[in-house]
């Protein structure tokens, strides 16, 4: 007798623990190849605070804002844990599509081999294409970016998330998590401060902490506050809202009037 996969399935293997900036082997700018995608479950979980339960909340919130049919995208999929989460919440008899964007091969790999303990499966689909080059999303519906615009060059943010706003159905939503830089530059040194205690906190050293800091130093390009909630109005979001916020760490709802 054959197990049916979407409903008898392995149990997930734990993450293998992220220990890549232990190395003294002098690293260039952060990317995400084979070795990050290899622990990268582990890095958010230790490097993102509250991530579990920002995804908990993207999921609830984007199935809130999922009337009827239409696509949900995810920009920068990585691994795929908020694909399924929206994904298993969703009923697989509903017309609802599901898009992920994913430029990194081996975040591909790991992301479609999770996907496949999910109901329907074939409701997914993982692109390669970066979100720098996507001209519209046909019937989105809900587009998600987690920690995903903060590695799209700064020239380029204004055009992306306009193309994001025009592609969403009307009353359709953007649910955009970001690395912030606080408006205040006391409060930015502060936040700084205790993220770093914070990383600390979940087993990373100082060597780790700032060897990392170094790689993405020209990678990852946090905004403040203020400047990304400008921007999300002046692409046209009529309602942008706080959902969540950790010091320097934001979760963002934008609704398309």
């Amino acid at each position: 007798m054959t197990a049916n996969r979407n409903t008898m399935t392995a149990p997930e293997a734990s993450p293998a623990r992220d220990e890549i900036f232990q190395s003294d082997d002098k690293r260039h700018d952060f990317v995400f190849d084979e070795k990050v995608a290899d622990v990268f479950d582990d890095m958010l979980d230790r490097s993102v605070p509250f991530y579990s339960e920002v995804q908990r909340m993207v999921v609830e919130l984007a199935t809130r804002h999922l009337h009827g049919d239409g696509v949900v995208y995810d920009v920068g999929s990585s691994t795929g844990n908020t694909l399924i989460g929206i994904a298993s919440a969703i009923d697989p008899g509903r017309d609802v599509r599901f898009v992920g964007l994913e430029p990194s091969a081996a975040m591909r790999e790991h992301c479609e081999r999770k996907l496949r303990a999910i109901p329907a499966p074939e409701r997914v689909t993982i692109l390669e294409d970066p979100i720098e080059r996507m001209t519209a999303m046909p019937d989105a519906r809900v587009v998600c970016m987690l920690y995903t615009l903060q590695f799209v060059r700064p020239i380029h943010r204004d055009r992306v998330l306009r193309m994001v706003h025009d592609s969403l159905r009307p009353g359709g939503c953007l649910l955009l998590a970001e690395k912030i830089l606080a408006d205040d530059t006391e409060m930015r040194r502060l936040y700084i401060d205790l993220y770093h205690e914070y990383k600390l906190r979940s087993g990373y050293t100082s060597t780790e902490i700032a060897r990392k800091r170094e790689a993405l130093e020209n990678v990852l390009v946090p905004f403040s506050d203020e400047e990304n909630v400008q921007l999300l109005h002046d692409v046209g979001f009529r309602v942008v809202e706080h959902a969540f916020r950790w010091y320097n760490f934001a979760l963002y709802v934008a609704i398309k009037p």
